[in-house]
């Protein structure tokens, strides 16, 4: 039996707006499945690159240039775009319950909602760091320390940066330049 074009028999829910649910998004809008409606739930409308993050540090991009912005990306791949934080998933009905969304189903869940360092667990982490995932909660910490910058730059300032992976090392000499 062929389904109708129209038919919708199965509920695919992106939950986060993250690079592998962009690369999804892309590539359904240029291959959809029949009969497969995609839902894609994310806290924001633009999700940053994050290969992208010390040279927007850095000033050398703005805020367009290393973000994606996901509505039409949702709108070329025929998904209904949530903007909504995600308080929990109720896996015996396969629902994404949202803060101010009606409880949404689903019959196939993807989860790409990125990494958080667990700060709780460092002492003196959640008083004087500022972790660099998830991104916007970090460049909006930068803009902040940018901001103060600009308006004492006589004041000195002492930074130190957590991890010496290309990442750390990336993001220091960014920080460093900008500052």
């Amino acid at each position: 039996m062929q389904l109708a074009s129209s038919e919708i028999t199965r509920d695919l829910v992106l939950l986060g707006g993250g690079h592998s649910h962009a690369i999804a998004l892309k590539l359904w809008g240029i291959d959809p499945l029949p009969g497969v409606r995609p839902i894609l739930i994310t806290e924001t409308s633009h999700t940053p690159y994050s290969g992208m993050l010390p040279g927007y540090v850095a000033g050398f991009y703005d805020f367009d240039e290393c973000h994606i912005d996901l509505r039409p990306l949702a709108g070329f791949a025929g998904a209904h775009l949530i903007l909504d934080r995600v308080i929990g998933l109720d896996l015996k009905t396969n629902r994404v319950l949202c803060a101010n969304h009606p409880p949404i189903s689903f019959d196939v869940l993807s989860i790409n909602i990125g990494s958080t360092p667990a700060t709780i667990a460092v002492p003196g982490a959640m008083e004087h760091a500022i972790p660099a995932k998830p991104v916007p909660q970090f460049l909006d910490r930068w803009h902040e320390l940018v901001d103060l910058v600009g308006r004492s730059p006589q004041k000195t300032l002492n930074l130190g940066i957590v991890g010496g992976g290309a990442g750390g090392v990336e993001l220091a000499l960014t920080m460093y330049a900008r500052l």
